[in-house]
């Protein structure tokens, strides 16, 4: 028979370790909703706040886990610079992304940047390429890009993951108002290069990623939750075989690392490939169809290696010869 005694002594036990898993139960939920609010006052400290230029590669990573859109880096997702200094078509260019039908200071040539993954890159660049194409003796507007939420660009402005139609479109609209467009990119900006090279005269891209579920990172699984991993390689396997087949008047330039292991990864996805490895500038003047360039190279920063070796200028020129 159970005395009354050690009945209340279990009773005791079980109510003490009630409290006490209760209490724990109430630390943790503390912690975790101080840690969320933490997390809200560093996203309005960073996007209303801060003036560092980090913020905006601190805001695109949390952009890139969340699918949150921030104002403070859609106003930059388009950057439109005239080469007519006494145009005054676009005063709202960043926040209004369509080209204005009505400018009459347009040239003939447009140049279109797809920015890579700035964050990893030091600081967040709005306009990359910019300096390299002001040492070319071409009048041409300029279009520089930005990928808020760092998606491939498969994220659109309104955040309903309609990225590719949204950029297709938007080369489309452009190749008909200008005589010449050319796009250029690298790595992930590399990526819609290729997935938009049939509607360009001219495009050139530096190691794009056709497979992001090959790279490691976190930063990466609100895309592959929304696509394939096949998803970016089938849109670029497809413009490879029109380029190539049908005809067309448009060149494509792909610019790989010989000896980074990562890109080769990629490179071997492509099932048409028409490699030549580089030896010379001279090589580049190519006119119509699809090229795959290796180069002498180890990271995937391949244009920074190509400049370092005073030879990055020289290899657009040649490209851009090929439009006269």
């Amino acid at each position: 028979m159970i005395s009354p005694l050690f009945t209340y002594i279990k009773f005791q036990q079980t109510t003490s370790q009630t409290k006490m898993f209760i209490t724990l139960l109430l630390v943790i939920l503390t912690i975790l909703i101080t840690l969320v609010l933490l997390v809200i006052l560093f996203i309005v400290y960073l996007q209303y706040v801060s003036k560092n230029r980090c913020r905006f590669g601190y805001l695109a990573k949390i952009s890139a886990l969340t699918s949150i859109k921030f104002s403070v880096l859609e106003q930059h997702r388009q950057t439109y610079n005239p080469a007519n200094s006494q145009c005054q078509c676009h005063p709202h260019h960043a926040t209004i992304i369509e080209p204005r039908n009505d400018c009459f200071h347009r040239s003939e040539t447009l140049f279109i940047s797809f920015r890579a993954v700035a964050p990893i890159l030091g600081g967040f660049t709005f306009t990359e390429w910019k300096s390299t194409l002001t040492k070319f003796n071409l009048q041409a507007d300029t279009l520089f890009l930005i990928d808020p939420a760092q998606s491939f660009y498969l994220q659109d402005s309104t955040y309903s993951w309609q990225g590719l139609k949204y950029y297709r479109s938007l080369i489309e609209k452009y190749s008909k108002l200008y005589k010449h467009v050319i796009i250029i990119g690298t790595s992930m900006g590399a990526s819609m290069v290729c997935m938009c090279s049939d509607l360009a005269t001219l495009s050139i891209a530096f190691n794009p990623i056709l497979d992001p579920s090959l790279l490691r990172g976190v930063f990466y699984y609100r895309t592959l939750q929304k696509y394939s991993k096949t998803f970016i390689l089938k849109q670029v396997q497809t413009n490879i075989d029109k380029i190539m087949n049908e005809n067309q008047q448009s060149i494509l330039h792909v610019h790989w690392s010989e000896k980074s292991p990562n890109d080769i990864a990629q490179l071997k996805l492509i099932s048409n490939q028409n490699i030549i490895y580089f030896t010379d500038v001279d090589q580049c003047n190519k006119r119509k169809g699809v090229y795959f360039w290796l180069h002498n190279c180890n990271t995937h920063a391949l244009p920074y290696d190509l400049k370092s070796r005073r030879i990055l200028t020289q290899i657009l020129q040649h490209h851009l010869n090929a439009l006269a």
